[in-house]
């Protein structure tokens, strides 16, 4: 496990890329990222859905990420935690949706272990039904299969890239999320930072006394157990 000193967003990617390589070789990763200054990523295939333009007044770079997905705003009120998984591991099926099944079980797991008694992960056929809205182009304005709901609301993203030597898997779970500045700064339609405030929500708002230090740790320790139970709940 790693937990590198804040580092730009590039040099944060660049890192889990890194380790893949060597993970190709050995055994399993788990980075905890810290970043500064804050920045926006979005997949490359979801480029157009950020807009750098409008991201400058915000202060904020637009940073292409090697997974899929749309507009994250990543600082220091986002806990990101990359796994990075050898091709061929127990816990990398071939299956990507099937992949992300025990991380966000163990994310559940945690955050009820927070206090948060109604956190849980949802299951594809349900999260494919979830309406999309105006915020629905940005990571946190839709839901994945297995990402998890906390209140009715999203406070769990993932997305995934692979390579031949394995795969990362992005975990970001929200302290808060400014979403008034996130629609800002990926220049989101009209009415799109009110529908991403009422999909979405953050630990902090869930469970006030929980500090990020806490909530951090939580996560980590239970994806850390759900690996090695295999990924058993």
């Amino acid at each position: 496990m790693e937990r590198p000193d804040p580092q730009p967003v590039p040099d944060a990617l660049a890192l889990s890329e890194r380790l893949l390589g060597e993970v190709g070789g050995g055994a399993p990763a788990l980075v905890v990222h810290r970043v500064a200054p804050a920045a926006i990523t979005v997949g490359r295939a979801q480029r157009g859905d950020a807009d750098p333009a409008a991201a400058a007044p915000e202060g904020l770079e637009v940073v292409l990420r090697p997974s899929g997905g749309g507009p994250v705003l990543w600082d220091d009120d986002l806990i990101a935690i990359d796994i990075i998984l050898p091709t061929g591991h127990p816990l990398l099926p071939v299956d990507v949706v099937e992949a992300y099944r025990w991380v966000g079980e163990a994310v559940a797991g945690a955050l009820t272990g927070l206090g948060i008694a109604d956190a849980r992960a949802v299951p594809p056929d349900e999260a494919r039904a979830w309406p999309r809205g105006p915020a629905g182009a940005m990571c946190f304005g839709g839901l994945s299969p297995w990402e998890a709901v906390a209140d009715g609301r999203k406070v769990l993203g993932l997305s995934q890239v692979r390579r031949t030597a394995g795969a990362i898997i992005q975990v970001g779970v929200p302290m808060r999320l400014a979403a008034a500045r996130l629609a800002r700064a990926v220049g989101a339609p009209t009415g799109a930072a009110k529908d991403l405030a009422e999909r979405t929500t953050g630990v902090a708002d869930l469970a006030p006394g929980v500090t990020r230090e806490e909530a951090e740790q939580a996560l980590v320790d239970a994806l850390l157990g759900a690996a090695g139970r295999g990924g058993a709940p």
